[in-house]
């Protein structure tokens, strides 16, 4: 059985579901968690008069706000089942390689995430750090989509 599940968040509501699914799982295996959120790089932007919206420090501590906002989501539900957790938070890219990078550095033996269940050209055109993690990684991943949210 898993020792040690890593959950990746974005604060979307899918992630609340993988996060409710990995406490589950966790209680269930005896297991122990990880939560993680990926800040992509500050992106300076240029469009016209080299316009930029933000500066790299008002972005960067926007997105720690948010991670901290978010991990501590995960903390709270895992807490409250009385699961150990820990939070990572790593600025990086790819998301994919960060995710399973912190996964392999943990001790992780299995990654849960969630997928918002986007197909065709919608997925092609706007990715899915779930699809990459699926194809790039050598460990197990749980995938918890949208739509069982529903049901």
């Amino acid at each position: 059985m898993f020792k040690h599940l890593l959950i990746a968040t974005d604060g979307s509501a899918v992630a609340a579901l993988a996060t409710r699914m990995a406490v589950d799982l966790a209680k269930t295996c005896g297991a122990t968690l990880t939560a993680v959120h990926v800040i992509e790089p500050f992106r300076a932007t240029t469009y016209g008069e080299m316009m930029l919206p933000t500066s790299e420090a008002v972005y960067l501590d926007n997105a720690r706000t948010l991670a901290a906002r978010y991990l501590l989501e995960v903390e709270q539900v895992a807490k409250e089942a009385g699961i150990p957790c820990t939070t990572v938070c790593e600025i990086g890219e790819p998301v994919h390689h960060v995710i399973e990078g912190v996964a392999k550095e943990r001790g992780c033996d299995l990654i849960v995430v969630g997928s918002h269940g986007r197909r065709g050209l919608q997925r092609l055109l706007l990715g899915s750090e779930t699809q990459k993690i699926l194809l790039t990684t050598h460990l197990p991943v749980l995938v918890c989509h949208a739509s069982h949210a529903a049901g």
